[in-house]
């Protein structure tokens, strides 16, 4: 059976799409066959073909993954946490649907990308199912995604001790979006800070690109920047 990873954030909007695109295009450049799945996307592109997620068609601009429904087998409209999108569609979130989706993923790939929704505590289904819940089914490792900036501290060293607390497995952590020309004195030492804090490494230091974008579907120099500032076949 194939290796799985779940890449999670501190947050939303911390870059966890372009990681789990980046990750999937270096390793199937290097000859891994690798798949990325979106179990449940919110805040869906409307389309002549229904709902499309939009963290999946990056995945295509990426790493050049066709698209496909079971790369994101839940697709909602509204932008809001899983439980509320489906409640709003009048939809109820199978996690056990979502496992079923992911083994088949296995089967057909040496290694699979799973990106989850916002960060940990995220809820899938009303009253606790979580996307730590998730994680544990599916049995994969952690990567978790950080901003770069003031408050990152905090935010990286709750994400990674609710993880272990919950009986994940943390493999690293990379701070996504860094501006070395203008960072602070926070900034450049946060990294150090937050491996000191959790035992975890800090398996990449990703610097912020402007030709690249997520809503239109450009990638640029994402690849080239993953494999050169990112230990990535650490996380194999």
């Amino acid at each position: 059976m194939a290796k799985g990873l779940f890449i999670t954030g501190t947050d939303t909007g911390v870059g966890k799409t372009v990681i789990t695109g980046g990750l999937a295009g270096v390793f199937r450049k290097n000859g891994v066959k690798a798949a990325a799945f979106k179990p449940v996307q919110t805040g869906g592109i409307e389309s002549g073909e229904g709902l499309l997620s939009e963290d999946a068609l990056f995945y295509q601009a990426a790493a050049g993954l066709p698209y496909s429904r079971d790369m994101n087998p839940y697709c909602f409209r509204m932008p809001l946490s899983p439980n509320i999108a489906a409640r709003v569609s009048e939809q109820i979130i199978d996690p056990a649907y979502l496992v079923d989706k992911y083994h088949n993923l296995t089967c057909e790939n040496d290694f699979v990308l799973v990106e989850g929704a916002g960060g940990l505590c995220v809820p899938l289904v009303d009253y606790g199912f979580t996307m730590a819940d998730l994680a544990h089914l599916l049995g994969t490792p952690l990567l978790v995604v950080a901003r770069p900036g003031l408050g990152t501290i905090n935010h990286t060293v709750l994400t990674v001790r609710y993880a272990l607390w919950s009986g994940l497995e943390v493999k690293g952590i990379i701070i996504n979006g860094y501006r070395e020309e203008q960072a602070t004195l926070a900034e450049r030492t946060n990294p150090e800070v937050i491996e000191g804090m959790t035992g975890v490494p800090i398996l990449g230091i990703v610097p912020y690109l402007p030709e690249m974008s997520v809503e239109s579907g450009c990638a640029g120099g994402l690849l080239e920047t993953i494999e050169e500032k990112v230990d990535w076949r650490r996380l194999m």
